[in-house]
């Protein structure tokens, strides 16, 4: 069994911008002129559509020597775009047009996960959406998950930090008594806490963990994230129902959503899992039940790679950026 990993926000300017440059493919990979020409019409109405001015941020990389976060607004579709062409380049999608699903039937020794974010980009390798539709779709729910990251006095309301190690109830009962959110699950070794700065400033890591500050914008998947779900509930409602035409491991309860059924759950799904955390270590169990021998993570693959090698012994995982 092949699974296809999408990561989630988290990548830096630096790390990105490299990807958005559309490489031409090998000229013994068949159709390559086809294929290089979706990906330069992807990145062209990814900017008319999305209002990304790439060209802006190529020259903001040039000048810039820092590795600078991106703000929640660009970070999303930027990552869910260069996402898609790693899986362009690689053949994991058709080079059709960027309005069109990109699928080529069912894949049934094929599924997809994605990491928070990467829930949109795996909904793309599924057939669910169309490249431009899952580009457009993170940009919403970026727009509306920043406008949740400041007070109403331009404050941060918050941020996050991964508890590395230690014994997992011993870690939860922390999180908690220091009145945080568990964001994320990632494996037997690693939750992430989300909340107030003043609530993270209280976090004490158990026996045998250690604290690592995130870079992040805000407190996301958190109850501060409420009030961007209406927005992202409201372009949901616009989609289409599309048949998956491969399966979905949903990364926030580990269950499967095979091949031939509706995208409809998943898609309606989106808004609450703002909220919710990401339960990654049941997308591992899941992905090991099934058999799993190839991990394909696409870029930016950092962070999503180093929890596959950890997660699924055994099973040969490929970086695709």
């Amino acid at each position: 069994m092949r699974a296809i990993l999408c990561p989630g926000q988290g990548a830096s300017l630096q790390t990105l911008l490299p990807g958005l440059t559309p490489s031409a493919p090998p000229p013994e990979q068949a159709g390559s002129a086809a294929l290089s020409r979706a990906m330069d019409q992807l990145v062209s109405d990814v900017g008319c559509v999305c209002g990304l001015d790439l060209s802006a941020l190529v020259g903001q990389r040039a000048g810039s020597p820092d590795d600078e976060p991106l703000g929640t607004h660009v970070a999303q579709p930027l990552t869910v775009l260069v996402s898609l062409l790693s899986a362009l380049r690689a053949g994991l999608l058709l080079p059709a047009a960027s309005t069109q699903v990109a699928v080529a039937g069912a894949q049934p020794a094929t599924v997809v996960a994605g990491h928070s974010l990467g829930s949109v980009t795996a909904l793309a390798l599924a057939g669910a959406l169309s490249p431009l539709e899952a580009v457009r779709l993170a940009s919403v729910r970026g727009r509306a998950m920043e406008s949740c990251c400041t007070a109403a006095d331009g404050t941060r309301r918050g941020s996050m930090t991964a508890v590395v190690g230690g014994e997992r109830q011993a870690v939860l009962a922390e999180i908690a008594s220091a009145g945080l959110t568990v964001a994320n699950v990632n494996g037997a070794q690693q939750v992430v806490a989300s909340g107030p700065l003043e609530a993270l400033a209280r976090l004490r890591p158990p026996a045998r963990a250690r604290l690592v500050p995130l870079e992040v914008a805000g407190p996301f998947h958190s109850p501060a994230m409420a009030g961007a779900a209406p927005a992202l509930a409201q372009e949901v409602s616009h989609l289409p129902e599309r048949a998956l035409q491969r399966t979905v491991v949903d990364d926030a309860t580990g269950a499967l959503h095979p091949a031939g059924t509706s995208s409809r759950a998943l898609l309606e799904a989106l808004a609450g899992k703002l909220t919710a955390p990401v339960r990654w270590d049941l997308v591992q169990e899941r992905l090991l039940a099934l058999g799993t021998d190839q991990a394909v993570v696409l870029a930016p693959a950092a962070a999503l790679a180093g929890l596959a090698r950890r997660g699924l012994p055994g099973a040969a995982v490929t970086r695709l950026g």
